[in-house]
Formats: C-alpha cells, sequence, structure tokens
C-alpha cells in the first residue's frame, strides 16, 4: 500500500530536464542555461519532501552563473485550482552549493490539462536568481491534489 499525498508534485523519471531557461540574478543580469530539478514534494509529508536544481548557464558570458540548489526545509505545499489547470506552490529554506546560510525558496508549477504543457511557472531562491521565462516541463510532472480535467 503506497502513501497518500493529497496535494503536491514529483518529477518524472525521478529528474526532469526542464531545458533552456532565462534566469535573472539579483544584481539584474539575465543568463541562458539548461535547468535540470528533482521535486518529491507533499503536504501530507513535508520532512520528507526534496527539492534540488542546478542551472548550468550557457550563455557564453564569462563568468558563468552556474549554481545547484537543495531544499533543506518545506514550509508548505498548495493545490491552487484555476480554469481549468492546477497549480502547485511549495516553498521553504535551502542551501546554494558552498553557502551555509539557508535561502528562502518558492516553487510554482502548473499541471495544464495538456500534459505536454505543464509549466514551471516561478522558481525563486530569495536574493539571488528567478526565472524570467516559463518554460513547458518535460517530460511531465506527477501532480496529486489536481484532479484531471475531463
Amino acid at each position: 500500500m503506497g502513501l497518500r499525498c493529497s496535494c503536491g508534485v514529483r518529477s518524472t523519471p525521478i529528474t526532469s530536464t526542464i531545458g533552456t531557461i532565462d534566469m535573472t540574478f539579483a544584481d539584474n543580469v539575465t543568463r541562458s542555461g539548461n535547468l535540470t530539478i528533482n521535486v518529491n514534494a507533499c503536504v501530507d509529508r513535508l520532512d520528507s519532501s526534496t527539492f534540488s536544481a542546478t542551472f548550468t548557464d550557457t550563455s557564453g558570458v564569462i563568468p558563468p552563473r552556474n549554481f545547484t540548489f537543495t531544499a533543506t526545509s518545506f514550509e508548505d505545499v498548495i493545490c491552487i485550482q484555476e480554469n481549468g489547470s492546477c497549480q502547485v506552490i511549495t516553498f521553504g529554506m535551502g542551501l546554494l552549493s558552498g553557502e551555509t546560510i539557508p535561502r528562502r525558496f518558492t516553487l510554482t508549477f502548473r499541471n495544464n490539462p495538456s500534459p505536454t504543457a505543464d509549466q514551471l511557472i516561478t522558481f525563486v531562491i530569495l536574493q539571488f536568481v528567478s526565472n524570467s521565462t516559463t518554460p513547458n516541463v518535460a517530460p511531465d510532472l506527477t501532480f496529486f491534489g489536481c484532479p484531471p480535467t475531463p
């Protein structure tokens, strides 16, 4: 018998490559690159939820703005129904590689009626970086608490 999750999101397969995304850093520099994520966030199991992201700057500008972020704790996971789609919002604290002071993060995914149109809406690491494009997620994510639309 599996564990129940009333609201959440999981990457399928375990690691999802978002592909090219533009990220804007706190100093207003925008770089494009590849984002790879691993997410398994569930409101019923915040203590065992996980999220990590690796951004590889492919802009060719020196120095590159590569980073890896790993969540250390989750404060909440929220599911919001909206016009035939569902948003899963998760936030908490985590560490950038090489740092020892945790930073707040927010992550929002949209589960659209067409699985090929699921999106990464928001990826913010407070006072560090935020996405400035809204890419489709491929391969798809598995959403919980977001019933499929007819």
